[in-house]
C-alpha cells in the first residue's frame, strides 16, 4: 500500500503537465488561426483594388508574397503570384508578370499540382500572345490544354480555345480558327452563368463580325456590356465599348463610333490598363483617318506608339505605324508616309514571316500527336494487363525460363563478334568522318577559287571592254562634232550623251582605283564623327548637274543634327554610289530622295527614288562581287555592278548593314545603317 501511495503524486504531476501542453498548443493554434485569416483578408483586400487602386494592390500582393515565402506556405504564395501576374499585365509590364508565373509554375511542380500549373502556363501564354510572339503563345496554350482536358477544366479549355481561334484568325488560318471556335461554342451551350454568358455572347459577336453580319454582332456585343456593367467589370466594359465602336466605325456611324472609343480610353486609362487604352486610341484615330480629320489621327496614333513601345506590343505597333502611314499619305508627304509603311513592314515580317506559321502549325501537329500517343499508351496498358492475367499458367512461365535461359546463351556467344564489329566500325567510322573532314574543306577552297576566278574575269571585263566601249564613245562623239557637215541642231542631246559617258568612265574608275587600292594594300577603317546631313548636301550638290541633265528632283531631307561613327572617305562612296545609281535608274522629271531616321544604337539612311526598279529574281544578287546583275539607265547609263559591291563591303566594315526593297516599273529604296556617335 505504500508503494501505491508513492506512485499517486508522480501520476497527478504528468497529468498536469500533460494539460498544461494541450492548453499551450490550442493557444498558439487560435494565434495562427487568427494570423492565417488576417494574410487571407489582405489577399481579399488587394483583389478587391486590383483595377481600382493598383499602386494600393501591388504594395499588399507584394507583402502577402514574401510573407507567404517566409512562410512556405505554398498556397498562398500561388494566389499572390497570380494576383500580381494580373496585376502587371493589364499594366502592360509582360517581363515582370512573367517573373511571377514562372515562379507560380515551380511551386505548383514542387506541389504536383497540375491543375493550378495549367493556369499559371495559360496566363504566361497570354503575356506572349500580347507581345506578338505568336510561335510561343501557341506552344504555351497547348500545354495547358493538354491538362485541361486531362483534369476536365471546361472553363480552362473554353479559354483556351478562344484564345487559338484568335491566334489562328490573326495568321488568317481560318480553318483552325473555326474548328477551335466550334469547340468553344460546344462548351458555352453547357454553361448557364454569367461569366459563361459574357463569354458566349463575346464569342459570337466575334463569329457574327467575322461574317459581316454586323447587326447580330452588336446586339451580342451589347447583351455583353450590360452583363459587364451589372457586374460592376470595368475592363471588361471597356473592351466591349471597342468592340461595338469597331461595328460601327466599319458600318459608317462614325459619330457613334467615335464617342465609344472616347468611353473605353477614358475608362481604361484611369485604371492604366495599357492594352485596352492602346486598342482605343487606335481604333479612334483609324475613324479619324477616315473623316480626314488627320492632326487628331496624328495625335492619337502617337500616343498607341509610346504605350506600345513601353509594352512590348509588336501587333498594335503594327497598326499604329500603317496608320501614319495613311495619315501622311492623305496629308501629301509620300516620303514620311513611305517610312512608316516601312516601319511597319519589318513589324510584319517578323510576326507573320514563313518559320513561324510553320513553327504554330508544328505545335498544333504535336499537340495532336501526343494526345493520340496519350490514348495509345492507355489501350497498351490495358492490353498488358490482359497478357499479364494469361502469363500466369504454369506453362507460360515454363517458356520464359527456357527462352531466358537460351538468350543468356546467345548472349555470350555474340559477345566476341559484337565486340570485334565495334572496334572495326570504330576505325571506319574514325576514318571516314577524317575523309568527310577533308572533302569538305578541299569543296569549299574549290567554291572560293570559283568566286575568285568569276571576280578576276569580271574586272578584267570591266576594264577592257566596259572602259574601252565609253572612250570609243567619246571618241565618236567627238568625231562627229569635229565633221564640217555635222549640223547646229542636235548639240544639247549630243552635250548630254558625252557628259554622261564621261561621267560612267569616272565612276569606273573611281570605283576601280579604290578596289585595287584595297586589294593591294588592304583596307584600313578610320572611323571618326560626321555629320550625316552636311555629308549627304555636299554629295548632291557634286551630282546636281547629272540630276539637272535629266531635269530630276535631288532632295536632301536626312536629319540636320544625325551624326555617325564611320569612315569618312568610306561613307563620300558609299553616297556617290548610291546618289548616283539612282539618278541613272530615274526617267527624266523623276525624283531622288535621301532621308535618315534614328533606330536604337543606329541612323538608318535611305535613298528612295520613282525609277524603272528592279526585277525580284536580281535582287538576290545585287551585291554579290562574283555575279553581274547590271542593267543600262534610263538615258543609256552603263554600270557594272562594281559599286553595290563597295558600298556593301565599306557598310559592314563600318559595322551597318545594306539592303534594297523594289517594285519593277515604280522605283527602288536602298537602305543602310551606320552606327550613331556617342
Amino acid at each position: 500500500m505504500k508503494k501505491d501511495a508513492r506512485k499517486q503524486p508522480n501520476c497527478n504531476w504528468l497529468a498536469k503537465y500533460g494539460l498544461f501542453l494541450f492548453f499551450l498548443f490550442f493557444v498558439h493554434s487560435l494565434f495562427a488561426q487568427k494570423d492565417t485569416s488576417s494574410l487571407l483578408l489582405n489577399l481579399q483586400q488587394a483583389k478587391a483594388k486590383l483595377y481600382t487602386n493598383p499602386p494600393q494592390a501591388q504594395l499588399l500582393l507584394e507583402q502577402l508574397y514574401g510573407e507567404a515565402t517566409k512562410r512556405a506556405d505554398s498556397k498562398l504564395q500561388l494566389e499572390s503570384a497570380k494576383q500580381l501576374a494580373l496585376l502587371h499585365m493589364n499594366a502592360g509590364r509582360y517581363a515582370q508578370a512573367r517573373e511571377y508565373l514562372l515562379a507560380g509554375i515551380s511551386i505548383a511542380e514542387q506541389q504536383n499540382n497540375t491543375a493550378i500549373r495549367a493556369d499559371f502556363i495559360y496566363l504566361n501564354a497570354t503575356t506572349f500572345h500580347a507581345q506578338g510572339d505568336l510561335s510561343n503563345a501557341v506552344g504555351k496554350y497547348l500545354e495547358a490544354l493538354r491538362t485541361f482536358e486531362l483534369n476536365g477544366n471546361d472553363i480552362g479549355a473554353l479559354n483556351t480555345f478562344t484564345s487559338l481561334a484568335d491566334i489562328y484568325s490573326r495568321q488568317n488560318n481560318f480553318s483552325r480558327a473555326i474548328e477551335f471556335n466550334l469547340k468553344a461554342l460546344k462548351l458555352f451551350e453547357q454553361k448557364n452563368d454569367k461569366f459563361r454568358q459574357l463569354n458566349i455572347y463575346e464569342q459570337v459577336g466575334s463569329i457574327y463580325t467575322r461574317q459581316s453580319q454586323y447587326k447580330k454582332a452588336s446586339d451580342f456585343y451589347s447583351k455583353a456590356l450590360a452583363v459587364y456593367r451589372e457586374l460592376g467589370n470595368k475592363a471588361g466594359e471597356a473592351a466591349t465599348l471597342i468592340n461595338l465602336a469597331s461595328i460601327e466605325n466599319t458600318t459608317g456611324n462614325y459619330t457613334k463610333a467615335l464617342a465609344l472609343y472616347k468611353q473605353a480610353t477614358s475608362i481604361s486609362s484611369s485604371l492604366k490598363i495599357v492594352p485596352l487604352e492602346i486598342r482605343s486610341l487606335i481604333g479612334s484615330a483609324n475613324t479619324e483617318v477616315t473623316l480626314k480629320n488627320y492632326e487628331t489621327a496624328n495625335i492619337n496614333y502617337r500616343k498607341a506608339i509610346v504605350l506600345a513601345k513601353k509594352s512590348g506590343m509588336k501587333i498594335e505597333l503594327d497598326e499604329a505605324y500603317e496608320g501614319l502611314a495613311e495619315v501622311y499619305k492623305g496629308l501629301k508627304d509620300p516620303g514620311t508616309s513611305k517610312a512608316y509603311r516601312s516601319l511597319s513592314s519589318e513589324i510584319k515580317d517578323s510576326l507573320f514571316n514563313d518559320s513561324i506559321l510553320r513553327r504554330t502549325t508544328d505545335l498544333q501537329l504535336l499537340y495532336e500527336t501526343e494526345k493520340k500517343q496519350a490514348q495509345i499508351e492507355l489501350m497498351n496498358k490495358e492490353d498488358k494487363l490482359k497478357e499479364l492475367d494469361l502469363s500466369q499458367t504454369k506453362q507460360v512461365k515454363n517458356f520464359f525460363i527456357a527462352l531466358s535461359v537460351l538468350l543468356v546463351v546467345l548472349v555470350f556467344v555474340f559477345v566476341y563478334f559484337i565486340s570485334q564489329n565495334r572496334k572495326i566500325n570504330q576505325q571506319l567510322t574514325k576514318g571516314m568522318a577524317e575523309l568527310e573532314v577533308k572533302n569538305k574543306e578541299n569543296e569549299k577552297q574549290r567554291e572560293m577559287l570559283s568566286q575568285l576566278n568569276q571576280v578576276k574575269d569580271r574586272f578584267f571585263s570591266i576594264i577592257s571592254h566596259d572602259l574601252r566601249n565609253n572612250l570609243t564613245t567619246m571618241k565618236l562623239y567627238f568625231d562627229l562634232v569635229s565633221s564640217p557637215e555635222y549640223k547646229e541642231s542636235g548639240k544639247s542631246q549630243l552635250g548630254k550623251d558625252v557628259a554622261g559617258s564621261v561621267q560612267n568612265t569616272i565612276d569606273l574608275l573611281e570605283n576601280l582605283l579604290v578596289w585595287a587600292s584595297g586589294q593591294i594594300k588592304g583596307v584600313e577603317v578610320l572611323p571618326k564623327k560626321i555629320n550625316l546631313h552636311k555629308m549627304a548636301e555636299l554629295n548632291c550638290q557634286m551630282l546636281m548637274s547629272m540630276a539637272y541633265q535629266k531635269n530630276i528632283s535631288l532632295v536632301n531631307e536626312t536629319d540636320e543634327d544625325a551624326c555617325i561613327l564611320a569612315d569618312e572617305n568610306m561613307v563620300n562612296l558609299i553616297l556617290r554610289n548610291l546618289l548616283s545609281n539612282a539618278l541613272k535608274f530615274t526617267p527624266d522629271g523623276g525624283s531622288v530622295t535621301i532621308l535618315s531616321q534614328e533606330e536604337d544604337d543606329f541612323h538608318q539612311i535611305i535613298v528612295l527614288d520613282n525609277g524603272v526598279g528592279i526585277k525580284a529574281d536580281k535582287i538576290k544578287d545585287l551585291f554579290t562581287a562574283h555575279i553581274n546583275v547590271s542593267t543600262q539607265g534610263t538615258g543609256n547609263e552603263k554600270g557594272t555592278g562594281l559599286g553595290l559591291m563597295l558600298c556593301k563591303d565599306f557598310i559592314e566594315r563600318n559595322g551597318g548593314q545594306i539592303w534594297v526593297e523594289s517594285e519593277e516599273g515604280k522605283g527602288s529604296s536602298f537602305y543602310f545603317t551606320f552606327p550613331k556617335c556617342s
